[in-house]
């Protein structure tokens, strides 16, 4: 009997730790607002409205790990051009793992940019949530609602204290407990939970490694300065690139 009495606590204190470990599903639409002007003008309504993509987010005490679900196909609009051009509008997701080391408040980021794999480490932007007091229920979990105004864009996102991890999708993180939906500008981008499943997923936090290490900073740069000469470019093809 004192063994078995021994135990029990144990036994207890695994289920609690095994509680705030596992993935959750995140489905995510945001609205798009690409406008063309002279003869791109024609594809105007060719253009996709919304894109979706599915994340997946694993999560410990410690760290969180977000990862595509799986490769989302490419969407891909072409329109041949006055002079014999061509016009191609491409939208592919990039195959992207954004590491959060929540202990050291750390982030590791993989990004895909033209082909070429980044690794850039940073720490995590503090974002201004303020608590409104709303409450409600996602997936059987009770959430509280906080929200931040920044640059004329707001964010409001809803959170459970039931899974204490400071985390969630994308850049949103930084309350106390895990996020689990996300509504930006009244549903321009809107991020909700499809499933919650808790296990042990230690094994599967590996931090990305793939890339040249670059700082935020010289990421940015990177990007401004290619996507400048791409719009400088001349020739036949004339192409718009979203990437996320």
């Amino acid at each position: 009997m004192k063994n078995i009495l021994m135990i029990i606590p144990a036994m207890l204190c695994m289920l609690t730790v095994i509680a705030q470990q596992g993935t959750v599903v995140y489905d995510e639409t945001m609205k798009l607002e690409i406008h063309l002007e002279g003869e791109g003008a024609a594809m105007q309504d060719l253009l996709p409205k919304e894109r979706k993509v599915t994340k997946l987010l694993h999560f410990t005490p410690d760290a969180t790990l977000l990862v595509n679900q799986a490769q989302t196909d490419d969407q891909e609009v072409t329109e041949e051009m006055a002079g014999g051009g061509m016009m191609v509008v491409k939208m592919e997701e990039p195959d992207e793992k954004v590491y959060f080391d929540i202990n050291n408040q750390k982030v590791i980021e993989q990004r895909d940019f033209m082909s070429r794999m980044f690794l850039i480490e940073s720490i995590p932007d503090s974002l201004p949530w303020k608590l409104t007091g709303n409450r409600k229920q996602i997936l059987d979990y009770p959430c509280l609602e906080a929200y931040y105004e920044k640059d004329s864009s707001k964010t409001v996102a809803w959170f459970t204290p039931s899974i204490p991890v400071s985390s969630g999708p994308g850049n949103y993180r930084g309350l106390p407990g895990l996020i689990l939906e996300v509504n930006v500008n009244d549903g321009k981008r809107i991020i909700t939970t499809s499933s919650i499943t808790q296990a042990d997923v230690k094994a599967l936090m590996v931090k990305p490694k793939q890339g040249k290490k670059v700082t935020k900073e010289e990421f940015q740069a990177i990007v401004e300065e290619k996507t400048g000469e791409m719009n400088s470019e001349g020739g036949g093809v004339f192409m718009i690139k979203i990437t996320r």
